[in-house]
């Protein structure tokens, strides 16, 4: 049997072990998914070809991702065959290699793996629209000339910043299959990079005029007083609150998918925090809440409530 499997030699418990990719229905690897005692497991670790070859077991290293290990595999599989009936040298197509189509694919599921739904949306539509409009079959292929065509294709209806950044996902994708050399320093757009002010005080002030409820108070003041982000806004939790410090930690919470930016402090689950002093404004109106309701000014937003909740400290 010229039987090619693909492998994926990860740590495990102390040992580097083989295991057996894991294939998709449509024909492509999982990225970087591994059967581990019968159980599909995400790893960390290397791909790798096993094969048998002058009546010996081989592997042999792929210096690449999930898409590049599909087609070593179909190549090495083709390549046995070639031998057992005789044939000596098999030649390789001019220009063949990695299909850009399953390349996208493989990317675009690590990507929504490993990265937040937002970030996911945007590089899956900007890579959606360069494969549209790209005419070439494989990422081989790419040249400068597709690149810089793109970037003409984007400037209609766009503004540079917006162009830039779309440009930066389809080079971070070539980058990825050795391709990053292919754009020059000159070829980025130039623009002018507007900073836009922040809210002062009376922006904040005049927001808080017009909330007409204690949860849009609260909604407007943490945020505000705290320079949290949206994300960490979402997932904050009445126990992060310190308030004898004055302080609210911001946690990797994994339940839900939820991972800081910031890799300030480390504990023993490995869960990144970051803490901020929540501010003098916030804290004055938590506490004259609590003396005159069941429940402190604290917005809870998190995946466990689909509206914003008053959370009783």
């Amino acid at each position: 049997m010229n039987t090619v499997t693909v492998m994926i030699r990860a740590k495990l418990n102390g040992k580097y072990p083989y295991l057996p990719a894991v294939w998709n229905g449509n024909g492509r690897l999982k990225a970087n998914v591994a059967l581990v005692k019968g159980n599909e497991q995400k790893v960390e670790g290397r791909y790798y070809l096993r094969f048998t070859q002058d009546g010996r077991c081989r592997f042999n290293l792929v210096k690449g991702d999930a898409a590049v290990a599909t087609v070593a595999a179909q190549k090495e599989e083709l390549a046995l065959k070639a031998k057992a009936v005789g044939i000596g040298v098999v030649e390789e197509t001019k220009g063949e290699g990695i299909k850009l189509a399953d390349a996208v694919a493989a990317y675009k599921a690590e990507t929504k793996e490993h990265k937040a739904k937002k970030t996911y949306v945007a590089y899956a539509c900007t890579l959606d629209l360069f494969v549209k409009g790209c005419n070439k079959t494989y990422v081989d292929q790419i040249s400068r000339d597709c690149f810089l065509s793109f970037a003409a294709a984007l400037k209609k209806g766009r503004g540079g910043q917006t162009v830039d950044n779309h440009l930066r996902y389809v080079y971070t994708f070539l980058n990825r299959h050795g391709k990053g050399g292919i754009v020059g320093k000159n070829d980025w757009p130039k623009y002018e990079v507007i900073e836009y002010d922040i809210y002062t005080g009376e922006n904040v002030w005049k927001m808080l005029e017009a909330c007409e409820t204690l949860r849009e108070h609260a909604l407007v003041l943490f945020p505000a007083d705290t320079g949290f982000r949206y994300g960490e806004v979402a997932h904050a939790e009445v126990g992060d609150i310190d308030f004898a410090e004055g302080t609210i930690q911001t946690r990797s919470k994994p339940e839900w998918g939820f991972t800081t930016k910031d890799h300030v402090g480390q504990h023993c689950f490995n869960t990144s925090r970051r803490e901020s002093p929540t501010g003098l404004t916030f804290r004055r109106e938590a506490r004259k809440q609590a003396r005159t309701a069941s429940t402190v000014a604290f917005a809870v937003w998190g995946p466990a409530a689909n509206s914003l909740e008053m959370a009783a400290a």
